[in-house]
């Protein structure tokens, strides 16, 4: 149990996972379209793959890295958990592998590591808006 002059002198996270809540919605909306852009180009949009798909594939790598960023602020600066920030940077390795395989149309990797990605981006998206994001390393330990 944490004591009143505890709770008066914890560092909690506030502005820095107000960013990651921002940076990670942001990933996740761009996240989410990739399938939908390739759903489009499956049903015979042949301009949906270089038009939408290939564009957001190529930025979105840079967005986990700014994800990569405002999570190392979350740890360092808000006291945050480590975790995101690290997993934040798994995803930036991850995306631009994806990215490499995209091109060279190797779907057998392509799209289970998309898929992977989609669902990492996203429980990372829900878990930030839980009242557990918002405890500090100590409390989280508890």
């Amino acid at each position: 149990m944490i004591t009143l002059e505890e709770q008066r002198t914890v560092r909690r996270p506030r502005v820095s996972l107000q960013a990651l809540r921002t940076t990670l919605v942001l990933h996740a909306i761009l996240i989410v379209a990739q399938p939908i852009a390739a759903g489009y180009f499956l049903s015979g949009n042949v301009d949906a793959m270089n038009d939408i798909h290939a564009t957001i594939g190529g930025s979105v790598w840079m967005v986990a890295f700014l994800q990569t960023i405002v999570a190392t602020c979350y740890t360092i600066v808000g006291g945050g958990r480590v975790w995101p920030a690290v997993l934040s940077a798994v995803l930036v390795v991850a995306e631009f592998v994806q990215l490499t395989f995209g091109y060279l149309q190797n779907f057998a990797v392509h799209v289970p590591l998309g898929t992977a990605i989609v669902g990492t981006v996203l429980w990372m998206t829900v878990w930030s808006f839980r009242s557990s994001a918002h405890d500090n390393r100590r409390e989280a330990k508890r």
